[in-house]
């Protein structure tokens, strides 16, 4: 394993390559510059010979000096002319190369040093040259002088040391210089700028951790059962797991990342208002329960959000649980309340020697428990079915309400698509819905009816409460109820519609001031009249 001293090294590499690549480009900078102003410099400068060298060339005065080979006069009007130039020297010749001017004035009547003068008296050229003379290594520019025949009496060099071009280049480089170092220090400061928003935005980890972190929340993503979607400000997924995908039926990889084109009601994952949890929703005709955490997506202030999905039949197996346990619960509430009430009048009767009466309170409670036991007989092919009505029954009983059950003649089969577990759902939240309807009124009654016929079952609730104005599809609606108290927010009939639909069933609601009917009607099962 290896051990990391420093929880920073990365961005401390980042920072130093920066450096070094900032380095390497100013250096590469620097070279080139100086290049380019050695080569300004020495182009400005032969220029300048050449100007001086030519103009002196064709001055008149000396012309008649040089073809008088009069050296006093010629370094007369050199001297004067050379307190105005910047040039090192100006040298002055005949047409056998003998100075008639020199800076050094014992050198004037000596020959000519350099070499590079035979062009310009033999031939009459002018021409720039890189020489050794008398004071050094130069850059000078010759010109030959004519007379008014145009005969060659004699020559005129202008140059400028190489020690004097490398001062001032060397005066011109420190100001580069200066520069440069400069531009390095900041892009120095930027670089380590730049490696601490890194860091920053890296959330002080190493590529190694940050990479670790991704591909552990992409297992954890993956292996969640919910489906999860992340969308940002602008309606895009930019995060799905495999059990989004399935939820909302997508099977192949999308082309598109846009909301609208993932589900049919893209309103539902609109990222306005509050976020919620476990809200009941309908995409891509899939009933599924959604809950929204909205998280920040810049600094800007954007914001996108986080949607899980959970199939409203997970929803609906923990309700059918529930009222299951609920009802079991219920029941032996209301049966140990009824014996206990039973078994205080059998006491008291015993302590008063009122046995006959004892026995008759023994035997009215077996008939009327056997009563309600033949009630069921009738429903030994469905055992859950059988075990729910018990437990309505006794529950009705509290309320003192009359609930009717189906005679002999109900379903021998279940539809298709439907199991005992489901129609239990179905038929205990219309019973309970009924009760909750007869709640203090006197006379209350509910009837459960079951039949059957050639293509098709049937199964109605009917009370005799207040009549139901509302229309059944605002009933069946997601969260829609008419309970000022309930803590469920109309999941009852939502399921209970769910249901039906899955078995490709359809629910009725007949409702008037006398009764309130609600009646099912499933396709029949083919196989099961054979």
């Amino acid at each position: 394993m290896t051990v990391r001293f420093i929880s920073d090294t990365f961005t401390k590499h980042l920072f130093w390559l920066l450096s070094a690549a900032l380095l390497l480009v100013a250096t590469g900078w620097w070279i080139y510059s100086a290049y380019q102003l050695q080569d300004v410099l020495t182009r400005q400068i032969s220029l300048r010979a050449q100007v001086q060298s030519q103009q002196l060339a064709k001055m008149p005065s000396l012309i008649a000096a040089v073809e008088q080979n009069d050296s006093q006069q010629v370094s007369a009007l050199i001297e004067t002319f050379d307190s105005v130039s910047d040039a090192d020297f100006i040298t002055v010749s005949n047409h056998q190369g003998i100075r008639l001017a020199h800076p050094v004035s014992e050198r004037v009547g000596l020959p000519v040093t350099g070499g590079d003068i035979d062009d310009a008296l033999l031939l009459g050229k002018s021409y720039l040259s890189y020489a050794s003379g008398s004071l050094g290594p130069s850059v000078r520019y010759i010109s030959p002088i004519f007379n008014a025949d145009q005969q060659i009496i004699g020559m005129i060099k202008v140059g400028y040391l190489l020690n004097t071009l490398e001062m001032w280049n060397s005066k011109r480089l420190a100001g580069l210089l200066m520069f440069g170092l400069f531009i390095l220090v900041v892009s120095i400061g930027l670089a380590s700028r730049f490696s601490t928003y890194v860091k920053q935005n890296m959330q002080h980890m190493e590529p190694w951790e940050l990479k670790q972190t991704l591909v552990t929340q992409q297992g954890v993503l993956q292996a969640t059962h919910e489906g999860l979607l992340a969308v940002n400000s602008d309606g895009r997924v930019y995060v799905a797991n495999d059990s989004a995908k399935k939820l909302l039926g997508i099977h192949r990889k999308m082309l598109t990342t846009n909301i609208e084109d993932w589900v049919d009601d893209s309103a539902l994952f609109a990222l306005s208002g509050e976020d919620f949890l476990d809200k009941l929703v309908r995409i891509n005709g899939q009933n599924c329960v959604m809950t929204r955490v909205t998280i920040p997506m810049s600094r800007s202030g954007e914001q996108g959000a986080v949607f899980s999905l959970r199939a409203s039949e997970e929803l609906q197996a923990l309700s059918e649980t529930l009222s299951q346990v609920g009802q079991y619960i219920e029941s032996l509430r209301v049966t140990r309340h009824e014996y206990q009430n039973k078994l205080s009048i059998l006491a008291g009767l015993l302590q008063l020697g009122q046995y006959e009466q004892a026995l008759n309170v023994v035997l009215d409670q077996s008939r009327a428990d056997q009563q309600g036991l033949d009630q069921l007989k009738s429903f030994a092919l469905f055992p859950q079915l059988s075990a729910l009505l018990l437990a309505k029954l006794i529950k009705a009983k509290e309320r003192k309400i009359e609930l009717l059950l189906p005679n002999d003649e109900h379903w021998q089969h279940m539809p298709d698509k439907l199991t005992q577990d489901q129609l239990c759902s179905v038929v205990g939240n219309l019973l309970d819905n009924s009760m909750d309807a007869l709640q203090g009124q006197n006379n209350g009654r509910i009837e459960l009816e079951m039949w059957q016929s050639s293509f098709e079952y049937g199964l109605s609730v009917t009370n005799n409460g207040t009549e139901i104005t509302q229309p059944l599809d605002d009933l069946t609606t997601l969260g829609y109820t008419t309970k000022s108290d309930s803590k469920e927010h109309g999941i009852g009939l939502y399921l209970t519609q769910s249901i039906i639909e899955a078995a490709n069933g359809h629910i009725e609601l007949d409702s008037d001031a006398q009764a309130t009917s609600f009646t099912l009607y499933f396709p029949k099962n083919k196989e099961a009249e054979c």
